[in-house]
């Protein structure tokens, strides 16, 4: 009987020794985590601003302000410092820092945060303890002459961390 048991363990030390070893491969997992969205602007509704009739020749860049009315609804923000951002096409026709208005070559809009001139596509910091300001103004290229008619222009309202 104990012939016969090491002829068994034999067998079965010779069969594992002969087996080829596992397959192995290196798995990578990849993924990217997002903050949460700071903030809620505007209760994720469109804002719309109405310049209203205007006369051409008053456009000079402080004629016709208007204040965006809009709502900021931070209160998932991690951080009280966030930054804000006016994304859109630039006039780059006769000045890149102001927000093109389609079909008009000499007319653009200027955006306006807490009173200070805000280039379109530039961030700036803001505290959100206090809703910033936005507003905007139609200026006009020197010298130049708008035809008459409506208007319409876009832009996205963008904020996120520093």
């Amino acid at each position: 009987m104990t012939v016969t048991r090491i002829a068994m363990l034999a067998v079965l030390l010779g069969s594992a020794s002969s087996t080829d070893a596992a397959e192995q491969q290196v798995v990578t997992i990849k993924g990217v985590v997002y903050a949460a969205i700071p903030c809620v602007i505007n209760k994720n509704a469109p804002i719309s601003a109405p310049f209203g009739d205007v006369q051409t020749a008053g456009i000079d860049g402080s004629y016709k302000t208007i204040t965006l009315e809009y709502t900021l609804d931070c209160s998932r923000s991690t951080s009280n410092e966030l930054r804000m951002q006016v994304r859109g096409t630039p006039a780059s026709a006769f000045n890149p820092a102001l927000l093109v208005v389609p079909g008009y070559d000499s007319l653009g809009i200027a955006l306006k945060k807490d009173g200070a001139r805000l280039a379109v596509n530039t961030w700036a910091d803001f505290d959100t303890r206090k809703q910033p300001v936005l507003q905007a103004v139609l200026v006009k290229r020197e010298n130049r002459e708008i035809k008459a008619g409506a208007f319409k222009a876009s832009a996205t309202l963008v904020v996120d961390y520093r």
